[in-house]
């Protein structure tokens, strides 16, 4: 069986695939491509026009959990839980982080400070319902790496760019649990091995371009010169 996950090298939801496949040590291989320029042989294929798409000896999957799904159910160690209430509940909460990603992304793009800071605050708000849920010991689930873990840490991930630019945005003192999971997560050699090595200077740049509030706190000497031209 061969795998080829295709992607755009900043992708969070490609990362979420590419976490669990360097997790169970699957051997894969990789294409990126640029969304805004997207090959033909890509909008063939792929029915949303997004990433990621895992090829499978030739036959299309796409959609992040779904294919995050399939690989855990073809290939060991199972990383959902085998009771069926637990893997409901996981299966829950990996919904519920397509809303946090969706905050994660609006951060990027806010142009007005108080829109902004409005949409940092649901973000922690939200964030108090998984604190108030997780144990964080060291996983979402406990010992065992699931595939919760694998949707969360992209944004754990982005969010520790953004402050290191802006300001802290998970702290210990709101949420002490989910800092020391996104510790965890982010120690991870699979996490590491997810992307591209300069996936935060390339996170940067789509700061830039984007044009948001938060791009600001970059460097315009590093970056040039501000454009209307938006990429998402």
């Amino acid at each position: 069986m061969t795998l080829k996950l295709v992607s755009f090298k900043a992708c969070p939801f490609v990362q979420r695939v590419a976490i669990t496949l360097q997790y169970k040590g699957i051997d894969y291989d990789i294409e990126y491509i640029d969304l805004g320029s997207p090959p033909e042989w890509f909008l063939a294929i792929s029915p949303l026009k997004k990433v990621p798409l895992l090829i499978v000896d030739g036959t299309v999957i796409f959609e992040s959990a779904v294919i995050n799904e399939y690989i855990d159910e073809v290939y060991s160690p199972m990383l959902h839980p085998e009771d069926l209430l637990m893997k409901a509940i996981n299966r829950s909460w990996i919904e519920f982080c397509n809303n946090i990603s969706l905050y994660t992304f609006q951060l990027t793009i806010k142009e007005k400070k108080n829109d902004f800071e409005n949409t940092l605050a649901e973000l922690l708000n939200d964030f108090d319902l998984v604190e108030d849920y997780i144990n964080a010991k060291p996983f979402f689930n406990g010992e065992q790496f699931s595939l919760v873990d694998s949707s969360y840490a992209p944004i754990f991930q982005r969010l520790e760019f953004l402050a290191q630019i802006y300001k802290p945005i998970i702290v210990t003192k709101r949420h002490p649990k989910l800092a020391k999971w996104r510790d965890n997560l982010l120690s991870l050699k699979a996490v590491q091995r997810s992307t591209v090595a300069e996936i935060q200077s390339l996170y940067y740049q789509l700061l830039w371009t984007r044009q948001g509030y938060i791009s600001q706190f970059l460097s315009e000497r590093e970056y040039g010169k501000r454009s209307t031209k938006r990429f998402y």
